[in-house]
């Protein structure tokens, strides 16, 4: 068995999405030691301010455990990400008809003085207020129940070095049967441009994309939404790399080998996309043809151009933006048509 140290989960599912996850996957099966009948909740959408529970969402009293992976830092913050945990947890229990009795805060680190009397302070407030029992595992209480015999074997899952995590699952993806409805797209256009034109893969992978964004926007839970835009912003930080990269190493030419380098990155940064929204490899890839649709990527040089001139040709009137500028205006800036 390892050492308990809640900073292994990060380097054990080789992020910090996938070690809140984890964490909040351990708090469960604590609680299932302590109450074998307890119950979660899937997020659709949200998690109602509840991880793992004990009793009736009919009526009647319930126990609450919400966990929080507070492992870099506890500040102003995470004050903020409690009390309104805590809030959500009592306002579903008022608009469901349940009564919320204790509600249990779970965290992988101790707290100092400054922030252990702000939390004594809000727990002797929130009781008085609202009649609920509030309770911490914190750091030290953790380690208590995990140390306990009844808990050995999940000590020796969580904490165990040799141990594996069960395969991750990943949302499905789905089919695309009309091609030919992208075939005016930006992204198929940035691929033509730069002399790629078997696109139905990519074609399949956008439709992936957009259903997943779709998704994430219509539940609208605010973790889910973060991650999705977090993920797109490290697939695109991705591209930028290597695109700057390709125009170094080829100043005039055509930029062959920077859909390639651009992907390959996007297969191993894969698995630390957050799991809160479980994209799958397809999905991945189809985020950056997203990125490339709107106009914030390319696979060539002059992208921009092409870009801007397919914006004003779906609409005359369309000022280009700063991520797509005029024809001119990046021609001028890159010399003319660089991708020949």
């Amino acid at each position: 068995m390892g050492t308990i140290n809640f900073e292994f989960f990060k380097v054990k599912t080789g992020s910090v999405d996938g070690a809140r996850a984890h964490f909040e996957e351990m708090i469960q099966d604590l609680v299932g030691v302590i109450h074998p009948d307890f119950s979660t909740l899937e997020a659709n959408p949200g998690d109602w301010g509840i991880d793992a529970y004990v009793g009736s969402l009919v009526s009647g009293d319930v126990n609450v455990w919400q966990s929080k992976y507070f492992i870099d830092e506890f500040g102003k913050s995470q004050q903020a990400q409690i009390r309104d945990a805590y809030d959500q947890a009592l306002a579903c229990a008022k608009r469901e008809g349940y009564t919320l009795s204790t509600w249990t805060l779970c965290i992988p680190r101790n707290l100092d003085g400054p922030n252990e009397k702000w939390w004594t302070d809000w727990k002797k407030k929130k009781e008085k207020a609202d009649g609920v029992k509030i309770a911490l595992w914190n750091q030290a209480q953790l380690r208590r129940l995990l140390l306990s015999e009844d808990a050995t074997h999940i000590r020796n899952y969580y904490f165990n070095p040799t141990a594996t995590l069960p395969d991750p699952v990943y949302r499905p993806t789905a089919t695309l049967t009309d091609f030919d409805q992208y075939d005016g797209a930006l992204f198929v256009r940035q691929m033509h441009h730069a002399d790629m034109f078997e696109c139905d893969d990519a074609k399949e992978e956008f439709f992936n994309a957009e259903i997943l964004s779709h998704e994430v926007t219509d539940k609208a839970v605010t973790e889910e939404l973060e991650a999705l835009e977090r993920s797109k912003s490290e697939l695109g930080s991705l591209w930028a790399q290597r695109f700057n990269v390709a125009c170094q190493t080829n100043p005039s030419g055509p930029l062959i080998g920077l859909y390639l380098d651009v992907m390959n990155a996007v297969r191993e940064h894969h698995p630390k996309l957050p799991s809160s929204i479980r994209p799958g490899l397809v999905h991945a890839f189809g985020m950056v043809h997203q990125r490339v649709n709107d106009g914030r990527a390319g696979w060539a040089r002059d992208y921009r151009a092409v870009a801007g001139e397919h914006f004003q040709s779906a609409d005359p009137g369309k000022v280009p933006t700063e991520n797509t500028a005029s024809v001119d205006e990046t021609n001028n800036s890159a010399g003319g048509d660089q991708n020949d």
